[in-house]
């Protein structure tokens, strides 16, 4: 049994579409200064997000098989079936490589928002920082 979740259908359509909208949110609220982050944590979050970007890359060599049709024998029904693999696996809203680039946009807003919230908290900090000083009289 594979503990791959790609290989055992982890990623759909479905639950791209519904990650997309999540992620798009989170990244509106990091641009409107909604929500910070601790640096500490940031940097844990934005590398993993970095590694998943590196291995959907390291796949895509892999995913070229999905653009040829297999060869299901010289019939009608075989020549059908197959184009009918090939355009679920590469060219249709949905395909397997439609949904892994999904996926990689998705990393890559997600990464954004984060970097965003990482400098709203850095900002904030600052600024608390700031105000401390003004009402002790240090500045």
């Amino acid at each position: 049994m594979s503990t791959d979740p790609l290989a055992a259908g982890g990623l759909n359509a479905k639950g791209i579409a519904e990650a997309a909208a999540e992620t798009h949110k989170l990244a509106g609220t990091a641009k409107a200064g909604g929500f910070s982050i601790d640096g500490d944590a940031l940097g844990d979050l934005r590398k993993a997000l970095t590694d998943m970007v590196t291995r959907l890359e390291r796949l895509k060599p892999q995913t070229q098989a999905l653009t040829t049709a297999p060869k299901l024998g010289s019939h009608p029904y075989g020549h059908t079936v197959a184009e009918h693999d090939r355009k679920s696996g590469a060219d249709a809203p949905g395909s397997a490589l439609d949904v892994l680039d999904q996926f990689g946009r998705i990393l890559k807003e997600a990464d954004e928002a984060l970097a965003r919230a990482g400098g709203v908290y850095t900002e904030n900090e600052s600024q608390a920082i700031d105000s401390h000083r003004t009402v002790k009289g240090t500045e």
